[in-house]
């Protein structure tokens, strides 16, 4: 099939299930904790005219959200353990904290940066807007604004690389004994 012309009930590619677990885990228990901030509040209030942030929390999971992107993208691995590497990133360079109110459209922005900066194939934005839920303008300016705040620089260093892998997989393995 060609990539990203999947149907809605084609499963992920195998090798990405555990990544994208990984991810979705590692991600809402950063939420958990940054839920518990005294400052929680003040800080979804301080964020909320960034781009990111949505004025109602999604209703879609973190997992059902990179199973969608990674249904009709076919991300490489790379690329997904990337998308970790830039939020971090981002963060700690923008002081952005991760709250149920912004995490879907840092975590596209992240998606959509790394997919041009590290697939083949690349499609139109009409396309991922779509797949993202959100209007061509808005993920124009939301990856636009994930650039900005990260000055631009979306190297990966391979040590950092393998590191985040590492943790992915190892996250992965830990929550495969839990169950």
């Amino acid at each position: 099939k060609e990539k990203g012309k999947n149907n809605k009930t084609e499963e992920i590619k195998e090798p990405n299930v555990d990544i994208i677990n990984s991810i979705s885990e590692a991600l809402t228990l950063i939420l958990e904790e940054n839920k518990k901030l005294k400052n929680y509040k003040e800080l979804i209030v301080k964020q909320s005219k960034m781009i990111f942030s949505s004025k109602s929390i999604p209703s879609i999971s973190i997992l059902d959200y990179l199973k969608r992107i990674q249904t009709y993208t076919q991300l490489e691995k790379s690329t997904l353990i990337i998308t970790l590497i830039l939020i971090d990133h981002i963060c700690e360079k923008a002081h952005l904290t991760i709250t149920y109110y912004n995490i879907h459209r840092i975590l596209f922005g992240a998606i959509i940066i790394s997919i041009k900066f590290n697939e083949d194939t690349i499609y139109d934005n009409r396309y991922y807007a779509e797949i993202g839920g959100v209007k061509l303008n808005e993920l124009k300016m939301i990856e636009c604004t994930f650039l900005v705040l990260s000055n631009f620089n979306v190297f990966v260093k391979s040590e950092e690389y393998e590191h985040y892998k590492n943790y992915l997989e190892g996250f992965y393995e830990m929550s495969q004994l839990e169950n």
